[in-house]
């Protein structure tokens, strides 16, 4: 692991991105793999996407929680079949199940109860678009890199902007992330 300064630089909203770890530039921070996880330990889910899995450790701490409370599967896609094995190797065992596959070509057999987007920065609202169908009034999905330095976050707002998302909550770190709830439905 590295200090997330190495990638990111610091700016007022997050002023010391060396408080935060990653194995690489590409990967979530570890400290974020460690609240999506939290996320999924906190609702329960029956059904976990994630798109952009990488080298698989976001995946990992997702499923070792779905393993721990015995309930639950995650779906990880991943474009490029060498990270796709490798993480598959790294979640063995666990109830993660690894796609080598374009994520905006695959559906889901049940509702989507939490979604992780992780994927390439411009494909990940045509991803939420293309598995809104999928969702219900209690899913909660989180998009990673929503910090200024990224082009993720203006294409979240039209999100929002449209009605699919509600009550957004971004959070300042190194890289930004940020978790709502479906759109469209009455809170």
């Amino acid at each position: 692991m590295q200090r997330e300064s190495t990638w990111t630089a610091p700016r007022p909203d997050c002023p010391d991105p060396g408080r935060w770890s990653a194995p690489d530039a590409y990967a979530a921070e570890t400290e974020i793999s460690a609240l999506v996880a939290a996320f999924v330990t906190a609702l329960r889910p029956d059904l976990v996407v994630e798109t952009g899995t990488h080298h698989g450790y976001t995946a990992e701490a997702i499923g070792a929680q779905l393993h721990d409370f015995g309930t639950g599967h995650l779906v990880t896609l991943e474009i490029d079949p060498d990270l796709a094995a490798a993480a598959a190797r790294r979640c063995h065992g666990l109830p993660v199940t690894v796609l080598a596959r374009n994520s905006l070509d695959w559906r889901p057999e049940q509702p989507i109860d939490f979604c992780w987007f992780d994927s390439d920065a411009h494909r990940r609202t045509d991803e939420f678009r293309a598995y809104r169908p999928f969702m219900h009034e209690r899913s909660i999905v989180g998009f990673h890199d929503t910090g200024p330095q990224h082009p993720v976050r203006p294409l979240v707002q039209q999100l929002v902007a449209d009605g699919l998302l509600a009550h957004p909550l971004y959070l300042p770190t190194p890289r930004g992330v940020c978790f709502a709830r479906i759109g469209d439905y009455p809170w």
